[in-house]
């Protein structure tokens, strides 16, 4: 929409209340979203460019009834209300054709991002931004042509040129197709900006300026002089396509798959080798999962809005921009831990994504060296992990194997040094890769073992407590005082009150609660002492008739781990009822904390019931329990220790080793919330946690959390128990791993963020699992956007960035569904400019599912009547005649010049249905149909071609291409076809009686379908060789294919047997296999001379084998 806003913008900036009559404005009636009714609307037309609001809104009317007409709004609509202006201009909604297209990326509707970009210095495109979709500040060397002042002109005559780029050397400036007249001025040769005028044409008494560029209506095809039969093939480099399913330049392909075959892997392919002139580009997890905010809060994902904050694994804010969103097959994420239950795994990091969302792996680099016997030869081998490009699912970590063979290294030692400094040269360092969830099964059972996510620790520091103590005249050191103290009373205090338990020999917790008070401002009382003493003058009675014991004579050993912990689960729990002697007892202590002031103002308590360590729960008892915050996760580390040193002397063990050095420390509890919110603390400090379960008194539930690893030490050194207590030491905080299972479980809404390419792109969850960000296929034209200007293509000998023949339209999800429609408008009416210029375009639509559901949105809010699966009952003739503006064309005016335009357009069929609405009308227009096989996909055979569902029906139509440049090339294609047929209803029989039962004839046509599908359809994209493949290599290897196959099937009808002709003819089998190596780069005729050997070779060897 050429610059549609700009245009729309440039008419409103000269439109005013003064300029215009009031019958030139409706007002807003009603706003659905970006669907608009205006009312007071009568003289405007259908497609006429409308503002919207008083922030000039750009809008297109798209129905008229009575006065009221119905406008789709490009731009977000938030702020707009009923009664609000709506002014007509008169224009339709256009774009703007001239220099600067090459090398521009635009929205849908012709916005430029970059331009945009720069002006707002943001990653959001603000509402109401003027930016030309052309350049207007550039300068182009314009050269006039033929035309001089008194000559006659008319649309479509070529007036001039300049030079855009080394692709692009001679764009040609055009008469807009309605203009006409006499020239009356045309600039001489020089540099001019895009909107200087070079041309003055007079018609019917009045005079026209004419600029380099001009504008024209999406919705309406640009005129050509002729249609015309296209008769020459769109060349793709793809062996599958250009030899059995061929397109024609000019033509219509539809290129339906499900997710994961590789439709933009070939739309891509088409844009880097294609022999057109020009490209025009068009183009995680389930609800419910928990997101760790920036500011430390848990949000849904399916909540979370454009311009939120999420946590990056360093503690700084991410900044979401994209929300994507679909549905598809979901994989299940499971941590491996034996700790699972009816009730599920406690604290186990599971989660469900889509299966494009990418999995952060981390991968130990594992070194071993061992010496073996293969094929009755010694070898000394060093095996380890490498990174390595799959076709499929991109860089992965991969085990691999380097042996040295004894033999040719002086013997054993000489292999085992040679392996030794092989291993040395190895980098130690971790593998950190990506891989989409759907891809997982696919990875090897040694990566899979040995590979790991990540759950990340909190780097972000908020100091939050600190703060609400600051606000209420407390120091800010504090905080990690009050953090042991709401610790404590969660493993030890009274639910109630602002009691806490003690024991005996817990006395020196007793001390850290009167120090701790004493800095909050509060006193400590102690209650309720019980000593046991052997002499009875010891014996003392308490002014509220306590009788207090000293038990000093006490032979019992201090209680084990295990009595600490089982205390907890109400399994052997001491009795607290008074001794019946004063020979022994266990001691009880309450310890209640209060405040000083006449009000007895308790800091403390209003903590314990605000900050959230206390929570209502309608079930308990008291109708309460207790819980750990999850914010207290992006607190400071001093308040996050503090507060787990706390729960660890309250309601913990340490286990040390023979060294008295802390191992682990357990932490027992009967709430869910305390272990969940214990588990998520813990790991926000780097720390290893796991959780058992256990049932308890009154089959109560009941919860270990062990927590281990070097971080660790740093909170035990806050512990108040001096046998709890560990020195602290240096560590490194850093990511923890967790082994997990990936499961497919059934199709879904997904639900994902975004976040910006200068971005990491990763985020943490709320369970501080590190996770990429989402978005199609890891947002594939945000894949288009980064790869394209890094490519380069070989023209006449010459490399050439791709980007100087590529306009980029990038659809953005998060822009309104109106603009979404829009965006293969814009694209097409790009692609017909340049066939005007006499240009072979590509335009491809990836893909066009995105524009039929953006279609369907605006259908449902105009409330139309749903057709299947919902879409509008229109959507088959929308795709219609969208399509016809593909073809082969003889442009308008002088000189005479042909271009063509071909659309490969993208279905995205849920679950790779092809009955879905979209792709049954889309199959019913286009006349070429390359079928995608998810099974292929997944046995990584690339391009993933379906050859029994795929079909061209250009084939006829390039049979006199054919027969000028390859005469047998129809004959042969036709035969490879039938050789994949039969082989097909062969696999059939042998799956039932099996290979043996065949005739040699049978057999020879299996072994060949198999050579073909390996050696011919199947290519290597990241190859010198086969990422490309000429039509004459093409040509030459399915003679050699064909050549093979008769000559086997000669040799078996003169008598032969297959099964000795077959291991006599392996080399030839083997040369045939290999001709997909030869390099195109040395050129057609001295390849075109290999194959002429290996055709006389394969001739030979069969009538050497059959004498």
């Amino acid at each position: 929409m050429a610059g549609a806003l700009e245009n729309a913008r440039k008419e409103i900036k000269r439109i005013s209340l003064e300029d215009h009559s009031e019958s030139e404005y409706g007002a807003i009636y009603s706003v659905s979203g970006p669907v608009i009714v205006a009312e007071n609307m009568i003289g405007c037309a259908m497609y006429e460019l409308v503002k919207v609001g008083h922030d000039n809104l750009v809008g297109e009317v798209i129905r008229i009834d009575g006065d009221k007409a119905t406008i789709q709004v490009y731009e977000e609509t938030a702020g707009v209300t009923v009664g609000d202006p709506v002014l007509r201009t008169g224009k339709p909604l256009s774009v703007e054709l001239g220099p600067g297209l090459m090398e521009t990326i635009y929205d849908g509707i012709q916005r430029p991002l970059k331009t945009i970009k720069d002006i707002s210095q943001s990653i959001y495109i603000p509402r109401g931004i003027d930016a030309p979709a052309l350049n207007r500040d550039v300068k182009w060397t314009f050269t006039p042509g033929k035309y001089t002042v008194g000559d006659h002109i008319s649309g479509g005559d070529i007036f001039g040129s300049i030079f855009e780029n080394s692709l692009l050397d001679n764009h040609k400036i055009l008469l807009p197709p309605r203009a006409r007249g006499t020239i009356t001025w045309i600039a001489p040769a020089g540099d001019y900006t895009v909107d200087e005028k070079i041309l003055e044409v007079e018609f019917d008494g009045k005079k026209f300026d004419y600029s380099m560029y001009h504008t024209w209506p999406v919705r309406v095809p640009r005129p050509v002089a002729e249609k015309l039969s296209a008769d020459y093939p769109l060349l793709t480099g793809q062996r599958v396509l250009d030899a059995l399913f061929p397109c024609v330049q000019g033509g219509t392909t539809c290129i339906p798959g499900a997710f994961g075959c590789g439709k933009t892997v070939i739309s891509q392919s088409l844009s880097k080798y294609s022999n057109s002139d020009a490209i025009i580009y068009v183009g995680c997890f389930a609800k419910g999962t928990q997101v760790l905010m920036a500011d430390g809060s848990d949000r849904a994902i399916e909540d979370v809005q454009i311009g939120d904050k999420v946590m990056g694994k360093d503690g700084t804010p991410r900044t979401v921009v994209d929300l994507p969103r679909g549905k598809m097959a979901m994989y299940e994420v499971k941590q491996t831990t034996h700790h699972r239950s009816a009730h599920g795994a406690a604290g186990a990091m599971d989660y469900v994504c889509s299966g494009n969302h990418k999995l952060v792996m981390r991968t130990p680099q594992n070194v071993s060296i061992t010496t073996h016997v293969l094929k009755g030869k010694k070898y000394t081998s060093v095996t380890y992990f490498k990174l390595v490009k799959s076709a499929a699912a991109g860089v992965v970590a991969r085990r691999a194997t380097k042996g040295f063979e004894h033999a040719h290294h002086g013997g054993e030692e000489g292999a085992k040094k040679a392996a030794a400094a092989f291993a040395a040269s190895i980098d130690r360092a971790p593998l950190d890769w990506d891989v989409e969830a759907q891809h997982y099964k696919d990875l090897s059972y040694y990566v899979k073992r040995s590979s790991y996510q990540l759950i990340n620790p909190v780097f972000k520091e908020s100091g939050n407590l600190a703060d609400s103590l600051a606000e209420l005249g407390i120091k800010k050191d504090a905080a990690p005082a009050l953090a042991w103290l709401l610790a404590f009373w969660i493993g030890d205090g009274d639910i109630t009150s602002s009691k806490f338990s003690s024991h005996l020999w817990d006395v020196e917790t007793v001390e850290q609660i009167k120090k701790f008070g004493d800095i909050l401002g509060l006193t400590t009382e102690v209650q309720d002492f019980f000593r046991s003493e052997s002499g009875a003058e010891q014996i003392t009675v308490e002014a509220d008739g306590i009788v207090a014991f000293d038990d000093e004579f006490d032979s019992k050993a201090d209680p084990t781990a295990d009595e600490l912990a089982n205390a907890e689960y109400g399994v052997g729990a001491m009795s607290l009822t008074p001794p019946s002697s004063a020979a022994w007892t266990i001691g009880d202590a309450t310890v209640q904390l209060r405040g000083t002031d006449a009000a007895e103002k308790n800091v403390f308590w209003d903590f314990v019931q605000n900050f959230g360590v206390r929570v209502a729960n309608k079930d308990s008892t008291n109708g309460f329990e207790k819980t750990v915050p999850a914010k207290l996760a992006s607190e400071s580390f001093d308040v996050r220790e503090s507060f787990l040193a706390g729960l660890v002397d309250a309601a913990g063990v340490v286990k040390r080793d023979e060294n008295n050095k802390a191992q682990s420390a357990t932490v027992a509890t009967t709430y869910r919330g305390v272990c969940d919110g214990l588990v998520k603390l813990a790991r926000s400090l780097g720390i290893r946690t796991s959780v058992t379960t256990k049932n308890g008194a009154n089959n109560a539930l009941s919860y270990r959390v062990i927590l281990s690893g070097a971080a660790l030490s740093g909170v035990l050194s806050h512990c108040a128990l001096s046998s709890k207590r560990a020195e602290p030491k240096s560590f490194v905080r850093e990511a923890v791993p967790f082994y997990f299972t990936v499961s497919e479980t059934e199709e879904a809404d997904y639900y994902g963020v975004t976040l910006p390419d200068d971005s990491d792109k990763q985020h943490l969850l709320s369970s501080l699992a590190l996770v990429h960000n989402c978005g199609e296929r890891g947002n594939e034209m945000a894949e288009v956007l980064m790869e394209f200007p890094e490519l380069f293509t070989e023209i006449e000998g010459r490399k050439e960035p791709i980007m100087k023949r590529t306009t980029l339209v990038a659809n953005t999800s998060n822009m309104p569904v109106a603009a979404r429609e829009a965006s293969i408008y814009t694209g097409i009416t790009l692609a017909e400019y340049f066939r005007d210029q006499g240009k072979d375009v590509s335009m491809i639509a990836d893909s066009s599912s995105r524009w039929a559901e953006a279609l369907r949105e605006i259908s449902g809010r105009l409330g139309e009547m749903p057709a299947d699966q919902g879409f509008p009952a229109y959507l088959g003739a929308k795709l219609a005649s969208f399509y016809e503006r593909a073809g082969k064309a003889v442009a308008l005016g002088s000189p005479d010049r042909v271009g063509s335009v071909s659309i490969v357009a993208a279905v995205s069929p849920a679950g790779g249905d092809f009955s879905d609405p979209v792709t049954t009308a889309t199959l019913g227009i286009t006349q070429v149909f390359w079928g995608l096989d998810k099974k292929l996909a997944q046995r990584k055979h690339f391009p993933s071609i379906n050859t029994s569902v795929s079909y061209s029906k250009y084939t006829n139509v390039l049979d006199k291409f054919y027969d000028q440049n390859y005469p047998e090339f129809p004959t042969l294609r036709n035969r490879m076809k039938e050789i994949l047929s039969n082989a097909e209803e062969l696999e059939q029989v042998v799956q039932l009686v099996g290979k043996s039962a065949l005739s040699d004839s049978d057999k020879i046509t299996l072994d060949v379908a198999s050579l073909i599908k390996e050696d011919f359809l199947q290519q290597n994209g990241y190859s010198t060789y086969d990422a490309f493949c000429p039509i004459w290599k093409t040509f030459d290897m399915m003679r050699a294919f064909i050549s093979y196959h008769d000559e086997a099937q000669k040799a078996i009808a003169n008598g032969a047997n297959w099964a000795k002709l077959s291991e006599a003819t392996g080399d030839v089998k083997h040369q045939v296999s290999s001709s997909k190596f030869f390099e195109p780069s040395r050129g057609e005729t001295e390849v075109h001379g290999e194959f002429e050997k290996l055709l006389s070779n394969i001739q030979e060897r069969f009538t050497e084998s059959t004498d």
